[in-house]
């Protein structure tokens, strides 16, 4: 499987659909969608994570919109805790995220590692690995701990150290779309690609 990118549009360093579920968590009881909907989040934004969460029986509907009642109130039922549920329109659930877990916990798991290990523990793929890897050691969350020995399956492969100084919570850093590393723990965005960052990416890890 490969890396999927995540698109993020923060606002105070939290994606809209964060933001949305933050608010029916902290709602304590039926809710309107302008109960949980941020006044610069637009309607169709919330409509649609609304309706996903119901497909996905997260939240359940107590009361439809009627002409007597316009307003259509939900009630959550499924808490699925702090992060909001990634799932897509059809109420699924978004398995991408799930590759990032395991690397992730094989990282810390292991703390020294090639991405041949890694991609073993965790069930991904080496490719995945190693797009993971290369962000991460841009992003100053991996060091290299021995350098890569000619290429190819012949080669001995890099092994990486994890900082733990930089492991701020259980939630794997995101790949962006924008080619950025986003901390979820953290709610920041910890490194941008740029041109020269670009360039040095055609190379193999």
């Amino acid at each position: 499987m490969a890396l999927k990118p995540i698109h993020l549009e923060l606002s105070g360093g939290k994606t809209k659909r964060q933001r949305i579920w933050d608010l029916i968590r902290s709602h304590g009881g039926d809710f309107g969608q302008k109960d949980v909907t941020p006044g610069d989040i637009d309607d169709d934004t919330a409509r649609d994570y609304l309706r996903a969460l119901t497909k996905a029986s997260i939240i359940v509907i107590v009361r439809e919109s009627t002409p007597r009642h316009v307003c259509t109130l939900w009630k959550l039922v499924v808490d699925r805790g702090a992060e909001a549920p990634r799932i897509n329109k059809r109420g699924e659930e978004v398995l991408a995220g799930r590759v990032n877990e395991a690397i992730w916990g094989a990282m810390q798991a292991l703390n020294v590692f090639t991405y041949r290990l890694l991609a073993e523990m965790s069930g991904a793929t080496e490719q995945t690995v190693k797009s993971y890897c290369q962000a991460l050691l841009r992003a100053g969350y991996l060091t290299v701990e021995q350098e890569r020995k000619s290429k190819g399956y012949g080669g001995i492969a890099a092994k990486y150290r994890l900082l733990k100084s930089r492991v701020k919570g259980p939630r794997p850093p995101m790949i962006t779309r924008l080619k950025a590393v986003y901390d979820p723990n953290i709610h920041e965005i910890v490194w941008q690609q740029d041109e020269d960052d670009a360039l040095e990416a055609t190379e193999a890890v």
